[in-house]
């Protein structure tokens, strides 16, 4: 039976209210008024809190400028990017980068600004607005019952891209500590998740962690991507005009690609690391075909790739990363990189002091294993990662082809129309060799000595009869090394579906490495996302949001990202306003 109430008359004594001054969190205890007092006004008073939320972008996502506040990289000003990239030389691409120093920029769109008059106080005008304005705006916007008890105010960290990871993680330290919150909540993109890691697993992360309320990675590649070895080969793949138009100003070709790659630490922390797996959950990912016999395949990395794959020099070893032809200010020539990486890591070959920029790649190499060596197996006690997959082809893994095409030089039919009647028939004019090493795509010729061993490289504008006549009089061959691309599948290797999942640009297996714990999750274990991968594995704290490419993860059309994230958010906030987190 219920329990009658009196209802108050209007000649009832006057009873003044009864003021209540409540946290949040005591406001969500189960009492909050006494039967007796069920006829008397209550008001309570909320004592706000505030959960503040930090997006952190991905590579190239931050836009910089030099130290004299000139923009050197600025992907919201279409104008800038195709006026400084587009078409340019790999020497003026170094340039923009390094001659006069970076920083994040911090002049902002002044419509954006008039529209979020906070905006720029917060950090948002270092960001892409084009890739992280929806994710920006969508939380600044959100209307939530959450916001009755809390500020949820919204901040960016933009980050030099082309630095460590290790430095980005520091600054991300003090910018975390110097918000003004009981908490914060980070959202990562891409490269973002490895600098928020560091930020929280690196040396003084423990203070970073607790005030840290949990963590939301988007389309991380947690142990790297072989991606990141392609393009500093055969540059950035494009599909149509507009893609060859991004790939321009993104970087075409291996030599604008290794124009800034062996200066920026941060770009190689994204080269698959000692812990990477393929889809297939192995470790080789790198096949080299054998010369004789195109049935046989070498793989690497056998054991540690830094080592094996990218502190090789192409001129010995043809697949390996360092082309000391493509540096940037200046080349160098095989014997100065052998001798570079034959040193130890002593002071001689400290970035600061060395002027052989293979030393100081060496020597970030090392440094970019150390960097996963720490973050490699970290993750927030409540963290949850998010990645698109399905619609767009990922280079996993990468095949490097030969083929003998010495008959084919030797049966070429030389022209002669020239007015001197000289031989003008080139080795790039054959069908079997590539037009062009551009667009995510490398081939190159080298001679092959009897003894076996592989030569110099052939160029493109070699002429066919000099080629003829040495292949007659010195019994040497020509081979067709070729880098596959992406989405080219190679029979009984990579032909299996599988191999080619992800988001264009992270496979499946590195966006789906973590093992976040559960335990920090409590009573909420029905509320994490679940995620069932393609070899049967379970993974809580893991899930799928959409099909989009990599870059646009937080702008997908029907907002599957952005909802998401306002799911853990909420899921968070209220985990810790009941005191089930802390």
């Amino acid at each position: 039976m219920k329990k009658m109430v009196r209802i108050k008359r209007a000649k009832d004594e006057y009873v003044s209210p009864r003021i209540h001054e409540k946290t949040p969190q005591e406001m969500f205890k189960p009492r909050v008024a006494s039967n007796c007092e069920v006829n008397r006004t209550h008001i309570f008073r909320v004592k706000r809190q505030t959960v503040a939320i930090v997006v952190v972008p991905g590579v190239m996502a931050s836009r910089l400028s030099n130290l004299d506040d000139e923009p050197v990289w600025d992907p919201d000003t279409l104008k800038f990017m195709v006026k400084s990239y587009f078409l340019c030389v790999p020497e003026k691409r170094y340039n923009l980068l390094f001659k006069n120093g970076r920083k994040v920029m911090a002049q902002g769109d002044p419509k954006i600004l008039k529209e979020y008059p906070k905006a720029e106080d917060r950090g948002w005008t270092g960001l892409a607005w084009d890739f992280f304005g929806k994710l920006l705006g969508g939380l600044h916007d959100w209307k939530t019952p959450l916001k009755v008890f809390l500020d949820l105010p919204v901040y960016a960290f933009g980050f030099d891209w082309v630095d460590s990871c290790r430095n980005s993680g520091k600054a991300l330290q003090e910018f975390i500590m110097g918000i003004k919150a009981d908490k914060v909540i980070i959202i990562s993109h891409s490269m973002g998740g490895l600098v928020t890691r560091y930020a929280l697993a690196g040396e003084g992360g423990e203070a970073v962690a607790r005030k840290v309320l949990g963590v939301v990675h988007g389309a991380q590649p947690v142990h790297g991507a072989p991606d990141a070895y392609h393009r500093a080969i055969a540059g950035t793949g494009a599909e149509g005009l507009l893609g060859r138009v991004v790939s321009e100003v993104l970087g075409p070709s291996g030599p604008h690609m290794t124009a800034i790659m062996p200066h920026a630490p941060g770009v190689l922390q994204l080269l698959p690391n000692q812990f990477y797996r393929n889809n297939r959950g192995d470790q080789a990912w790198l096949h080299i075909q054998d010369l004789d016999d195109p049935e046989m395949f070498t793989s690497y990395p056998k054991n540690d790739p830094y080592e094996e794959i990218y502190a090789k020099s192409h001129h010995k070893d043809y697949w390996g990363l360092i082309h000391g032809e493509w540096f940037q200010p200046h080349a160098e020539d095989g014997e100065t990189i052998e001798k570079a990486l034959g040193q130890d890591n002593s002071a001689e070959c400290q970035p600061e002091t060395s002027e052989s920029i293979a030393c100081n790649l060496k020597k970030r190499l090392i440094h970019a294993k150390e960097v996963h060596s720490l973050i490699g197996p970290y993750s927030h006690p409540r963290t949850i990662q998010l990645f698109s997959n399905g619609e767009h082809t990922t280079i996993t893994e990468v095949c490097w082809l030969a083929r003998d095409i010495t008959q084919h030089v030797l049966d070429a039919q030389i022209e002669r129309y020239s007015r001197e009647d000289k031989p003008q028939r080139y080795l790039k004019d054959l069908s079997c060799v590539p037009d062009f090493n551009r667009f995510g795509k490398y081939g190159e010729v080298r001679w092959r000595d009897a003894d076996g061993a592989l030569g110099n490289v052939v160029p493109g504008n070699a002429l066919l009869f000099k080629l003829q006549k040495r292949i007659r009089e010195q019994g040497l061959r020509l081979y067709l090394l070729r880098m596959t691309a992406a989405g080219e599948e190679v029979s009984g290797l990579t032909d299996d579906p599988l191999r080619h999942q992800g988001d264009g640009t992270v496979p499946l297996s590195s966006a789906t490495a973590m093992d976040p714990e559960v335990d920090d999750w409590g009573k909420n274990l029905h509320l994490l996302p679940i995620w069932f991968g393609p070899n049967g594995e379970c993974r809580l704290c893991t899930g799928q949001v959409n099909h989009e490419v990599h870059a646009s993860f937080f702008v997908d059309k029907k907002g599957d990202a952005l909802a998401a994230v306002k799911r853990v958010v909420h899921n968070l906030c209220i985990g810790w306003l009941k005191g089930e987190f802390t």
